[in-house]
């Protein structure tokens, strides 16, 4: 991690002098490192391969949220991305939103509860003026995640466990192959909103946004709070296929770091996917099913 702390100061250094990146904090993300200037911006380094791809999508994605105002105070590009060597990757200048992440991630009280409400609303609503995002899934292949899980993901699960993964994936197309798109944030946890006080202040994370089913945006919410306590944030169906959606997203994650050449995290997330296989959480943590 010092290694790498320095090379990312370095290449901070050689673009954004004016900056006070000996200073800066380091937060280590499974595909990104972020370092955060005490007196301003921060910079993403994109970790793994495809990174040109990866951080084009990302930084293209940022700029499509900006341009539809959304009245969310959400991170924008500065600059980049850009090659830097040292560190061998792509970086990109963002700026640094206000607040910080809730203390205890599973919190669900009433509050958290109808902020959750209140931004998917405000997201929902901005659909039209971003039809131009990435496709469903598009971090984690696209339309070639199932061919990806299929050939690349299920062999290293072996059986039963295989089958079982290909049972949720063609369950999940099917579910959602007749919704209506909306605008997703694609990574809407807890972990994603940072708050002032008792206010949501920003809205962080959004590398995997897309147009898609909006139960999207209620599967990673299940992993913190379980499927019953977020019945009123959207219908009965919604949520149930969001259960579904929550049983994919090892294989999304293992699917994006295949991609990426992260074999550790790719491995990591595939054992993640057996276990909760095992102990029957795929959908829910609590054990609830969406039938």
């Amino acid at each position: 991690m010092r290694d790498a702390r320095e090379a990312l100061v370095e290449a901070a250094l050689s673009r954004w002098p004016e900056h006070q990146w000996h200073a800066g904090d380091l937060h280590h993300g499974a595909f990104h490192l972020v370092l955060t200037a005490p007196d301003g911006p921060s910079i993403r380094a994109t970790l793994g391969q495809r990174g040109r791809e990866r951080s084009r999508r990302e930084a293209n994605t940022l700029l499509t949220l900006e341009a539809a105002q959304l009245p969310l105070t959400i991170p924008q590009v500065l600059d980049g991305p850009h090659w830097a060597k040292p560190p061998r990757t792509w970086i990109t200048s963002l700026t640094t939103v206000p607040g910080s992440p809730a203390a205890d991630l599973t919190t669900c009280s009433a509050q958290r509860i109808s902020a959750y409400a209140a931004i998917l609303n405000t997201l929902r609503a901005a659909s039209s003026a971003c039809d131009s995002l990435p496709p469903v899934r598009a971090w984690c292949g696209g339309d070639r995640w199932p061919d990806i899980v299929q050939r690349d993901l299920i062999p290293r699960l072996g059986t039963p466990v295989g089958g079982v993964a290909a049972e949720r994936v063609e369950t999940l197309l099917e579910a959602e192959s007749h919704v209506a798109s909306t605008l997703c944030h694609g990574d809407f946890g807890p972990h994603n909103i940072l708050w002032s006080e008792e206010n949501v202040a920003s809205v962080i994370d959004f590398d995997h946004a897309c147009m898609g089913d909006p139960a999207i945006d209620i599967a990673p919410l299940i992993s913190f709070h379980g499927a019953s306590r977020l019945a009123s944030l959207d219908s009965v169906e919604t949520v149930r296929r969001a259960m579904l959606h929550r049983a994919t997203l090892p294989l999304q994650v293992a699917a994006s770091a295949h991609l990426a050449g992260l074999g550790q995290l790719r491995d990591h997330a595939l054992a993640n996917f057996a276990h909760r296989s095992a102990e029957r959480t795929l959908f829910d943590p609590n054990g609830e099913t969406p039938d």
